[in-house]
Order: structure tokens, then C-alpha cells, then sequence
């Protein structure tokens, strides 16, 4: 019998599907699709581009080899909720993509294609600066925790 809840075990099945590569990338294009879809007035591509963000995580099969470099992301990120999201580089660059994100899907919904082009850039380059600095984060936490008995253990002092 399990002793998880199935609101953890939904978590457990999420994020082993998350770390297949395919969902990552296709998140990835999945936001200049739903931006472009919104600057163009296009529901069919609006639906298609929200659906596949949301069944992403549940279509896809756990990956058989999760050496890919989105699914260290997915592990990092994972890591990063688990132990309380530490790290000021890692929040600030998570805090700034958000207006950056909101700014490019307001200038696609008033049709301001410029400033769509260049606040979806940014937004998508400082997810990717995210991704970058967490995945570094998670490796360097997972090393020091494999040389450190103590940080393993739960030393608040490490």
C-alpha cells in the first residue's frame, strides 16, 4: 500500500513526464506560438497553443534516458521547489520573467508587433538564463551535498 497522498503522487507522475526532452522544447515554442497566435487573432492557434501547454505533462511518456539537457532542468527545478526556492540570482532572474512575459502578451493583445517581438526575446532569454543559472544551482547543491555527510543530512549550518 502507498503511503503518499494522491495529490503527491500526481505531483510524482507530473514531473516524471515534464522531464521528457519533448516536453520541454515544446514548452519552449509553445509561448511565441501563444503570443503569435494572440497578435494575430488566431483562436484556432490560441486553442491549440493553451492545450498543448496544458496536457503537455500528461501525453508525454516518462523519458527511458533523462540525460537530456531539459531534463536536468526539470530535475533542477524540481530540486529548486523541493528545498524552498534559496538562491537571489535564481529569484530575481524567476521575479523579472514575469513582467517581461505579461508585457509581451499585453503588445501582442494590442497588436504592437515590435514590442511583441522584442519583450517575447527578452522574456524568452531570461527564461532561458533561468534555466541556465538553476540548472548550475542544482548541480552545484547536488555535488556539495554528495561530498558533505552533513549538508545530506540537513546541517543548517552548510
Amino acid at each position: 500500500m502507498s503511503t503518499t497522498v494522491p495529490s503527491e503522487r500526481l505531483a510524482e507522475f507530473l514531473w516524471e513526464r515534464h522531464a521528457n526532452p519533448w516536453s520541454g522544447w515544446t514548452r519552449v515554442f509553445a509561448f511565441p506560438v501563444l503570443v503569435y497566435a494572440i497578435l494575430t487573432r488566431r483562436k484556432r492557434l490560441l486553442v491549440a497553443a493553451v492545450a498543448a501547454i496544458a496536457v503537455n505533462p500528461v501525453v508525454l511518456p516518462q523519458p527511458d534516458d533523462a540525460r537530456a539537457w531539459t531534463s536536468d532542468v526539470v530535475q533542477a527545478e524540481r530540486y529548486w521547489v523541493d528545498q524552498g526556492k534559496h538562491g537571489a540570482l535564481l529569484r530575481s532572474l524567476d521575479v523579472a520573467t514575469l513582467p517581461v512575459t505579461v508585457g509581451a502578451l499585453y503588445a501582442a493583445y494590442r497588436r504592437k508587433p515590435r514590442s511583441t517581438a522584442v519583450l517575447t526575446a527578452l522574456s524568452m532569454a531570461l527564461k532561458f538564463a533561468f534555466v541556465n543559472a538553476l540548472v548550475r544551482h542544482y548541480e552545484a547543491q547536488t555535488a556539495d551535498e554528495s561530498r558533505s555527510p552533513a549538508a545530506s543530512a540537513g546541517d543548517p549550518a552548510s
